[in-house]
Order: C-alpha cells, then sequence, then structure tokens
C-alpha cells in the first residue's frame, strides 16, 4: 500500500505541476538583457531602422582609380580625389525595408565630411558659381534615420552639377532606383562624376580648385534571386531633354570610361553577364 500511495502522491504532483504552467505559475524567470540604445516609446526621436531583408550579399566596394581617400560611413562609402576635391565614387546598399520608413524631414545644411576635413570642398565654394551642390546618394535614399540622412548632406557626398541637369533627368534617375528598389527589394548602387585624369589649368573648378565633372553615372547591381541583373547609365553634365533610357549602358562601359572595377568580388562568370551585358525590358521604365 506505500508503494501505491506514494504513486498516487507523484501522479497528484505532476497534475499540480502542469496546471501550475498552464495558468502561469510555472513561468521561469530570466536575467533581462542590458539596452544600451533606448527610445522614448511615447515620443521617439527617430525612426528603428529596419532590418534589411537579408544580410548583405555581396561586397560592393568599388577599386579607386583617381581617389586617395577611403571613408567608411555609416550608411555609404566614398572614394575621394582630394586633387579634384570630388569623390570619385558613393556606394551603399539600398532595400525596401529603408525606403518604406523613409520619411524623415529634410532639415539638413551641407557640412564638410569630418572624415575628410580641410581636402573636402566647403559648401560656400557653391555659392554663385552656377552650379547645384548635387548629391550622389540621394537625400532620399537616406532618409530612413537622422544619421544617414545627416550624413548625405556631407560635402564628400556632392559634386558640382549643372541645375537643369540635376533637377532634370538625374532627379528622374534617381526617383526610377527608388521605385526599382521596390520592385527588387535590394540594389547595390554606385554613383559618382566623370572625371579627367589630371587636372590642369583648362579643367573646369569652382571655389577654390574643385573640378566641375564632365558628366556623371549610376551604376545599379540587383544581385538577389530569382533574377540578378545590372545596369547602369551615364551622362553629360548639362540640361538633357532625351528619354533616360537612352543613356543606359552596360557596366563595363563606365568601367572603361572611369577605370574603376565596380563589384570586384564577382566571379568572372558573373562578372561577364551581370557587367557585360544589360537589358531595358529587365527594367520599369514606364
Amino acid at each position: 500500500m506505500k508503494a501505491i500511495t506514494r504513486l498516487v502522491l507523484i501522479a497528484a504532483a505532476a497534475i499540480t505541476g502542469i496546471l501550475a504552467l498552464v495558468i502561469g505559475g510555472g513561468k521561469k524567470t530570466s536575467t533581462p538583457k542590458t539596452t544600451h540604445h533606448q527610445i522614448d516609446p511615447i515620443e521617439p526621436k527617430t525612426p528603428v531602422l529596419p532590418e534589411d531583408p537579408k544580410s548583405i550579399l555581396l561586397d560592393y566596394t568599388p577599386t579607386q582609380a583617381k581617389g586617395d581617400h577611403l571613408v567608411k560611413n555609416k550608411f555609404y562609402t566614398v572614394s575621394y580625389s582630394s586633387k579634384h576635391k570630388n569623390a570619385e565614387w558613393v556606394a551603399y546598399q539600398l532595400t525596401i525595408s529603408r525606403l518604406e520608413v523613409a520619411d524623415i524631414p529634410r532639415h539638413y545644411s551641407f557640412k564638410t565630411d569630418p572624415k575628410l576635413g580641410g581636402i573636402n570642398a566647403h559648401h560656400r565654394e557653391y555659392t554663385n558659381s552656377g552650379y547645384d551642390r548635387g548629391h550622389l546618394a540621394p537625400a532620399l535614399d537616406m532618409s530612413f534615420s537622422e544619421q544617414a540622412l545627416g550624413e548625405s548632406f556631407y560635402m564628400g557626398n556632392v559634386c558640382p552639377q549643372d541645375p537643369k541637369f540635376n533637377k532634370g533627368i538625374w532627379k528622374e534617375l534617381e526617383n526610377k532606383v527608388r521605385k526599382w528598389t521596390k520592385t527588387n527589394k535590394r540594389l547595390y548602387i554606385v554613383t559618382g562624376p566623370i572625371l579627367r585624369n589630371e587636372v590642369t589649368e583648362e579643367t573646369p573648378t569652382i571655389g577654390k580648385g574643385t573640378t566641375v565633372p564632365r558628366g556623371f553615372y549610376k551604376v545599379i547591381l540587383d544581385y538577389d534571386e530569382p533574377q540578378k541583373k545590372g545596369i547602369a547609365f551615364m551622362f553629360k553634365n548639362k540640361e538633357i531633354d532625351q528619354p533616360l533610357e537612352k543613356f543606359a549602358v552596360s557596366i563595363d562601359e563606365v568601367e572603361e570610361y572611369t577605370g574603376i572595377d565596380f563589384f570586384p568580388q564577382l566571379s568572372i562568370t558573373e562578372e561577364n553577364f551581370l557587367e557585360g551585358t544589360f537589358k531595358i525590358s529587365q527594367w520599369d521604365f514606364d
């Protein structure tokens, strides 16, 4: 009988334990994690930066041709030429998750990139020059966080652009890139000026020697499945009144003009396909 009683007691204890778990009495406690960056739950100052759809698939940092400084800001990387006082390229990734929260008002002023200091052009050099302070990484691409938007106004991200070019076909392309990002989820983008190899007395400049670029390019890579693809664009730095697709070229063509290897981590097979060819039909120009 003692053995039977013991079994009955064990069964009763088990039932009691199950009931305790069901009603919450058996809930385990855990040590809370330390929060290093707290956000006011009532009036957050900035939106929470969303996670990207996937981790970065590709090291998209190009090589340097004319740049003698490599600056890694938090949300984009710059190859900067102190000789031209211009970036030779700005590289970043743009994702749909960032665009979905890109609503921070544009309230920043242009300022010197603290990592470039005195070699960076000053924003006053553009005043009354006849040229716009043209973004390479657009402010609207970076308006998902206060820090990203602030970085987009660093002068290392700016080149002299013809005002009608900046507000015309260049703006049209920037809008298209955001549209394509929403369709393709993530794009790798490299943007820069077309610079001469040397700065001479004939080189057009503004301010204290900031080169006025001959033109501009934008290189775009979709490296996500199911349809990997690439496309690029090149323009002269002037007013353009022609359809955007007329200026589409292969990534290889931009490499020939600039001497830059844009995606050196690609395999030879991928490079031949993604950089050597492009199809207008894969990109929505409507």
